[in-house]
């Protein structure tokens, strides 16, 4: 065993079969390299659709309670949902709601029926996702969700508009909110930029150089002037509570808020109480400021 340990350090001393080493060590080292760069071009040119998780998903049928919307953009359509259970004229609040990462706004419909008499919600579906067209961005869904706006306060000038986010939402949301007067704005599980939350789940690759779709809200929220309120999940594996906390930590006004219960990231839409939350501040942000004596 010794004299052939020697046979073998003699080998590796010499000069052919160092450079025979030298030469497969570089080979993959660039293989390595070549993987990594083939996945960050790939990443680089589909991220939107890589971002929103953009693709096509069953249909899902809703009641009569609700009504449809769509506005055209390059590659097809954007579609949307308007939920009025009492008609369109007994509207009085109304969330415009934002969803999540892959989220069908139409699944998300199922869990309307805790709304009191009065409330509704409007939504669409990114581009690219469930029955939406086009190329998603976000750019693109700060416009779509301006356009929708701008039909709501048309169609329902009596309703008072309550934006809501959830998740890669909340971005959305803050954006809009900045930009117009709302009765109130509501975040469930909010980040303070999109760019932070993914560095830490992809931490070898250079986002910072990659990635177009930022969604800096800690930049946007100064021009926020809406009433706030923040629900967070009482666990959460996707946006870290320390990055809610920075983004509730610049909010430029008090900013109320509350965990809910037993849920998680993905569940917390479908909790009673998150509903109930939402229901709850929309009517107190609608209430006269208390005048100091």
């Amino acid at each position: 065993m010794a004299r052939a340990t020697a046979i073998l350090r003699q080998a590796l001393r010499r000069p052919e079969v160092q450079s025979q080493l030298f030469r497969l060590a570089l080979y993959a080292s660039g293989a390595t390299l070549g993987s990594f760069t083939a996945y960050w071009s790939i990443l680089a040119a589909r991220q939107g659709d890589i971002l929103f998780n953009a693709r096509r998903l069953p249909v899902v049928h809703l009641s009569e309670a609700f009504s449809t919307y769509s506005h055209v953009v390059p590659g097809g359509m954007v579609r949307g949902y308007v939920y009025h259970p009492q008609g369109e004229e007994a509207l009085t609040d109304l969330f415009v709601y934002f969803a999540g990462r892959s989220e069908d706004v139409r699944a998300t419909a199922q869990a309307l029926h805790w709304l009191p008499a009065g409330f509704g919600f409007a939504a669409v579906n990114y581009r690219g996702v469930a029955d939406s067209e086009g190329h998603p961005s976000e750019i693109a869904s700060v416009q779509d969700a301006n356009r929708l706006v701008h039909h709501l306060r048309h169609a329902f000038p009596q309703a008072r508009l309550h934006v809501v986010g959830r998740s890669l939402g909340t971005g959305v949301a803050i954006q809009l909110a900045a930009r117009q007067d709302f009765a109130s704005l509501q975040l469930v599980t909010p980040y303070d930029s999109l760019l932070e939350v993914a560095k830490r789940r992809f931490p070898l690759v250079p986002l910072s150089l990659l990635l177009r779709h930022r969604f800096h809200s800690l930049s946007h929220c100064k021009d926020v002037a809406a009433k706030t309120q923040v629900l967070l999940s009482e666990t959460d594996d996707v946006v870290p509570h320390d990055r809610s906390a920075r983004l509730i930590e610049a909010w430029p006004t008090p900013v109320s808020v509350e965990t809910i219960p037993g849920t998680n990231h993905h569940d917390i839409m479908h909790a009673e109480e998150t509903w109930l939350r939402l229901v709850d501040f929309a009517l107190t942000s609608i209430l006269p400021e208390s005048k100091s004596a």
